[in-house]
């Protein structure tokens, strides 16, 4: 089959993991009640998502490597649906905790390898739009999935929706086998895994990017798991309309995640585009501190959205441009997530412990200024960003 439509398969596995990522959180306050937890516990709840997400991205990466990135990334959103099902089942918050850890893991598996077969797949000259339209799939997915998930939930139950989501996940990863059949790993993936990790380490940009592109994963993990709470507990919304912010937020990163891509891939100075989204996304991360009206929330979760998909693709992007070993792209950028997701994942714990004993302005302003300081010091480093391996250096 064509580059497109293997794309489109990859494109439509991460809209559907992205549907398994948010289907806990429109459910929270039905989970508080069901299961008597608190407010600390249901940042618990979601930073155990993450733990499993951080911990295992490099041995995705690693294991896409020796095994190819088709059967790693398999392997992964099939353990994704299981542990969603499974999370249906739940009945206290030990279960609650072990299976979201096992959905991580899945997505860990799944995100690095589907990245590395995009770039093994489409022409390098598309590869920038193409990571846009993979990380605007995430967002049109999650954003699908919140207003659908709170409408379900309604009727429902958060249970029932639960096993639906966890199984046509695994319906999809059947689909993924068979559009990818023909797809080939290069047998050179398989060779000296190790010190060719060594030697992705040892690039300085591959440790400083993740870290100066932390306003993206910070505002994805809060804004996207625990946002509709906030809203119907602080703000006193309706459950729609909770929603229906996060739901925004989620899909408008979809188009900007296409046409950020574009323009990515086009524009001279990347680098400063690069620094000034995750600038201003920093910024107004602060200001939803002080953001009640709801239409000013809409129009600050469009821009959001918009910034938040453009600073993780752009991300992308230059990693895997400054990748030398073409074998091992997925473990550099399944490296670049666990930096990131390693910090992100306890945001939601931290984010809540500040809600509780400081209130939810103090939680916002923290989000905001961590993710600002991390960028303001690319402006130090960009000579180290704009320097990466010629085309005749990298290993095909």
């Amino acid at each position: 089959m064509g580059y497109r439509v293997q794309a489109g398969s990859i494109n439509a596995s991460r809209a559907v993991y992205a549907l398994n990522w948010f289907n806990v959180a429109p459910g929270l306050t039905y989970i508080s009640h069901d299961l008597k937890l608190q407010l600390v516990q249901l940042g618990i709840i979601t930073t155990a998502f993450y733990i499993g997400l951080s911990t295992f991205q490099m041995v995705g990466g690693l294991l896409a490597s020796r095994i190819g990135n088709k059967a790693t990334s398999v392997v992964g959103i099939s353990i994704l649906g299981f542990s969603v099902i499974l999370t249906g089942l739940s009945q206290n918050l030990l279960e609650l905790f072990s299976f979201r850890l096992f959905a991580g893991i899945g997505s860990a598996l799944f995100f690095s390898p589907a990245l590395g077969l995009l770039a093994n797949i489409v022409p390098h000259e598309k590869y920038s739009f193409y990571v846009g339209l993979f990380n605007g799939s995430f967002n049109l997915g999650g954003g699908m999935g919140i207003i659908g998930w709170d409408f379900l939930d309604q009727i429902f139950g958060w249970r029932i929706p639960l096993f639906f989501a966890g199984s046509v996940l695994l319906a999809l990863a059947a689909e993924n086998l068979y559009v990818l059949r023909n797809y080939k790993p290069d047998p050179k993936n398989r060779v000296n895994i190790f010190k060719r990790a060594g030697d992705v380490l040892r690039i300085p940009i591959i440790w400083i990017l993740p870290v100066i592109a932390l306003a993206g994963i910070l505002s994805e993990t809060v804004i996207g798991q625990l946002f509709v709470y906030y809203g119907e507990s602080q703000l006193h919304m309706s459950p729609n309309m909770a929603s229906s912010l996060s739901t925004i937020y989620l899909m408008v990163g979809f188009l900007g995640g296409v046409f950020g891509g574009y323009l990515f891939g086009v524009v001279k100075r990347r680098i400063l585009l690069f620094l000034g989204s995750t600038v201003v996304l920093a910024l107004l991360t602060v200001a939803v501190a002080f953001v009640h009206q709801y239409y000013l929330l809409v129009i600050l979760m469009i821009i959001l959205g918009i910034l938040t998909v453009n600073s993780l693709s752009m991300l992308y992007t230059l990693v895997v441009e400054r990748t030398p070993d073409r074998g091992m792209v997925s473990f550099s950028l399944s490296f670049v997530n666990f930096v990131q997701n390693i910090i992100g994942a306890f945001s939601p714990t931290i984010f809540t412990l500040i809600a509780f004993y400081g209130g939810y302005v103090n939680s916002w302003i923290f989000l905001g200024l961590l993710g600002l300081a991390c960028a303001s010091a690319g402006f130090y480093m960009r000579s180290e960003m704009r320097s990466h391996p010629k085309v005749s250096e990298i290993n095909v």
